[in-house]
C-alpha cells in the first residue's frame, strides 16, 4: 500500500461513510477512491479495521502502520524534545515541544513561505537556506534557483519531514543539497561571495540565540555576493514579550556591512542587500 497520511477530517469521512467515496491520503495533495464495507476500510486492496480510526485528534497527522493508526509524533531521548507534524488545512507545520516552526494561525505555512521568498525575489543563482525544517523554503526557492544549500542540524526534524507529502521534493530534487549539520559552524566552510541569495529563517531566539548574533551576521555578509539579497526572519512582539526586536537586528546587520536594510511586516522579516 502506498504511504497514507491522514487528518481527523479524513478519518471522520471514513467513519461516517459507507460504500465507495474519496479521501485525501496525502494532506490534500490528491484524492483517492476507497471503500468501506464489512467494518473495514478497503484501500489499494488492503483491508483495515475501522476500529483503529476511533479517537483521532484534530491537531495530529496520522499514518497507518501494521493496521494501527499512529501519530506522526515522537519524543527524542537525545534532545529531550517532542516532535509532531501538525495539520493546518494547507501545508502542515512541525511543533517542537509545543512551539510551532511556522506562522499558521492568521496565514498558512504555504503563504508564510511564499511571502518570505517574494520579499527578496528574484531568488536565483546559488541560494543558502540556513535552517531547513520541513524544507518549504528550499522547495520553493529551488523552483527558480540553480542550487539551494539547506542546513538542518536536528535529525529528528528531517525524520518528520520524511512523512510530509509537501516535503517530498526536498529529498528528490537534484537542485537541493541537504547539509545535516549545524549552520553556525557550517557556514564558515564556504568561501566568500559564494551565494546570490540567503534566506535566514531560524527558530526563535530562545532556541537558537547564536543565529541572531553579530558573529553569525558577519558570516552571512561574508558568504553573500555583492548586491546579493538577504531575508532574515524577525520575531514578532508576541514572541519577545511586547518588545520590538527588529530595530536591534537592523543595527546588527548594518554593523555587519549590509545596506538597504528594512523590516518587511508582511513577511515578518528583515530584507537587506550587500
Amino acid at each position: 500500500m502506498t504511504a497514507v497520511i491522514l487528518t481527523k477530517s479524513e478519518i471522520d469521512k471514513i467513519l461516517a461513510f459507507s460504500g465507495e467515496f474519496e479521501i485525501s491520503p496525502d494532506l490534500g495533495k490528491s484524492s483517492h477512491k476507497v471503500k468501506v464495507e464489512g467494518g473495514s476500510l478497503i484501500i489499494d486492496h488492503h483491508k483495515i479495521p475501522l476500529s483503529i480510526f476511533k479517537g483521532a485528534k484534530d491537531d495530529t497527522c496520522y499514518i497507518i502502520h501494521k493496521n494501527k493508526l499512529e501519530a506522526v509524533a515522537f519524543f527524542s531521548d537525545e534532545t529531550k524534545l517532542y516532535y509532531k507534524l501538525v495539520p493546518t488545512g494547507s501545508w502542515p507545520t512541525i511543533k517542537i515541544s509545543s512551539t510551532p516552526m511556522h506562522r499558521h494561525i492568521h496565514l498558512s505555512p504555504k503563504q508564510d513561505t511564499n511571502l518570505k521568498i517574494r520579499a527578496i525575489s528574484p531568488v536565483d543563482g546559488r541560494v543558502l537556506d540556513t535552517c531547513c525544517g520541513l524544507g518549504y523554503t528550499a522547495v520553493v526557492a529551488a523552483k527558480t534557483a540553480e542550487q539551494v544549500v539547506t542546513f538542518e542540524k536536528d535529525k529528528n526534524v528531517i525524520h518528520i519531514a520524511e512523512f510530509n507529502p509537501y516535503s517530498e521534493s526536498l529529498f528528490n530534487n537534484p537542485k537541493i543539497m541537504i547539509m545535516e549539520k549545524d549552520v553556525f559552524p557550517g557556514i564558515k566552510k564556504f568561501p566568500g561571495c559564494f551565494f546570490d541569495c540567503i534566506i535566514h529563517d531560524p527558530p526563535t531566539v530562545a532556541y537558537a540565540p547564536e543565529l541572531y548574533s553579530s558573529e553569525f551576521h558577519s558570516e552571512l555578509f561574508r558568504v553573500l555576493k555583492p548586491y546579493g539579497r538577504l531575508f532574515h526572519y524577525c520575531p514578532t512582539p508576541r514572541k519577545t514579550k511586547g518588545k520590538l526586536y527588529y530595530p536591534k537586528l537592523i543595527r546588527r546587520l548594518k554593523d555587519a556591512g549590509f545596506n538597504n536594510v528594512f523590516f518587511s511586516r508582511e513577511s515578518s522579516g528583515i530584507v537587506a542587500r550587500k
